[in-house]
């Protein structure tokens, strides 16, 4: 792409972007500040560190510097179906995520040893459920209103992280299955998939579900990783499941077993400029839930799955202007997606915060005579720091699609509907990093053929989400 008609662009873009937000931002005002060799004053201290709370009067960074790392984020949306579905009308969700991770070896000398408790206070509504009746999650977010353990778990890294071991409750969404650059956007489809949680039984173990389960990774070099879990297989319904307590293992529940390969090129720029990774991996399912069709037998289920994150432009130093980083020595306290440092997000870190285009694609198989969905594949671009001085902010657009098995749609018929074969999203956002502890993230939808039934009409859904990090 012409490096020329992308510094108009972004031109262009900054002086709309001036005019519709008059207020200014940490990005454009504080920085500039910064930049004058202004001293910052303690609003402004406040204004740019990591947490609306602060620094605890010095507390925080005194507990991090021991090890403990408390965190809490609240974050909300708001969507309104304008039409199709089966209503029109708005509906709220809420999620406030809290907890601590413990660095054993800061605390009590246990070397590569980490600890994580983490809680999920659901509320609100499910646009998806109220209103448009479809199988792409319209929120991310949205779930059964209650108080659920989410993270309970102790990791030991061995041999320079060469090795580790995870033991405990997690779910399979933190390193199992997920694009870092589909992180964006707010439907559920391009976190945990609806090729998992239509096929899985009751959703699999993926938010707003966790459940016991083991981790094995072995990384022998940067650019290379394997990994597998055993979970409990069947999670329970989220009603049932309430608090996240449920444990049961026997042959009727079955397990879950997934194994996936990563590889990342950052290493390797003579072969492909910019940093991406690749990912490859199935599950096998055991247990009476295994058949979705045929649930009084044990049985057993798999599937295959491919990941692709790949930077396609980046932008080159020298052409835009970079100011002195104003930010605090603070303890990150950023924990949307808690989880301690593995192979996964070492490489999101190289995509999510280098300005410029990215692309990623996602596919996936399964067996058409178990499963709802045997056809998955989503894609989508993020551009990050399109305008000038808004280097954080990212704006995307996607596409998920999955096409129903004959036996899905005749499940459906024997519900009385008459099923179309398939179900398709495109999503266009635009996420605001008005300072480091808040965000805004206006959010567009277009449902086609929700739920697969031909009696809805497609959808367009228009909201926003806001978080506050604590």
């Amino acid at each position: 792409m012409d490096l020329i008609l992308i510094m108009k662009i972004k031109t262009y873009l900054y002086i709309i972007f001036c005019l519709l937000t008059p207020i200014p931002t940490f990005a454009d005002s504080k920085k500039h500040q910064v930049y004058q060799g202004n001293s910052l004053n303690e609003l402004e201290i406040w204004w740019g560190g990591d947490g609306i709370s602060g620094n605890w009067f010095g507390w925080r960074s005194k507990l991090s510097e021991i090890g403990l790392q408390p965190f809490a984020d609240y974050t909300f949306d708001i969507f309104g179906n304008t039409a199709g579905g089966i209503k029109r009308g708005t509906v709220y969700s809420g999620l406030l995520s809290f907890g601590i991770e413990v660095d054993l070896e800061k605390l009590v000398g246990w070397k590569g040893a980490v600890f994580l408790n983490s809680w999920k206070w659901l509320s609100g509504r499910d646009a998806s459920e109220d209103l448009v009746g479809n199988f792409f999650t319209i929120s991310n977010i949205a779930g059964f209103n209650t108080l659920r353990v989410f993270d309970l778990w102790l990791e030991q890294k061995l041999f320079d992280s060469i090795f580790s071991i995870k033991i405990g409750q997690f779910s399979a969404d933190s390193e199992f299955l997920i694009s870092d650059t589909a992180s964006l956007f707010l439907n559920g489809t391009f976190g945990w998939p609806a090729f998992a949680y239509l096929n899985l039984p009751n959703g699999g173990q993926g938010y707003p579900m966790s459940t016991l389960g083991l981790r094995l990774q072995l990384q022998p070099v940067n650019w290379f990783s394997l990994q597998s879990a055993l979970f409990q297989g069947n999670v329970f319904s989220q009603d049932v499941n309430r608090y996240g307590f449920r444990y049961r293992f026997n042959s009727e529940n079955g397990a879950t077993w997934f194994v996936e390969s990563q590889f990342k090129w950052d290493e390797f720029p003579w072969l492909i400029k910019n940093p991406g990774g690749f990912k490859a991996g199935l599950w096998l399912q055991t247990g009476h839930n295994a058949n979705q069709f045929s649930a009084d037998q044990i049985s057993t289920n798999t599937a295959i799955y491919f990941v692709f994150d790949q930077i396609l432009f980046h932008e080159m130093s020298g052409l835009t202007q970079t100011l002195p980083s104003s930010k605090t020595t603070q303890p990150s306290i950023s924990r949307k997606n808690v989880q301690a440092q593995t192979f996964s997000n070492q490489k999101s870190q190289n995509l999510e915060n280098s300005q410029g285009l990215a692309t990623f694609a996602r596919f996936g198989v399964a067996p058409a005579q178990q499963n709802f969905t045997n056809f998955y594949f989503d894609t989508g671009f993020v551009y990050t720091g399109l305008i000038p001085y808004r280097d954080e902010d990212k704006l995307g657009i996607a596409l998920g699609f999955t096409k129903l098995t004959s036996r899905a749609k005749s499940s459906l018929i024997d519900e009385g509907l008459s099923p179309l074969s398939n179900e398709l999203i495109l999503e266009a956002t635009y996420k605001i990093q008005v300072n480091p502890w808040f965000y805004l993230q206006p959010n567009i939808q277009a449902i086609f053929n929700p739920g697969a039934d031909s009696s809805l009409r497609d959808s367009l859904i228009v909201g926003f989400r806001g978080q506050v990090t604590f």
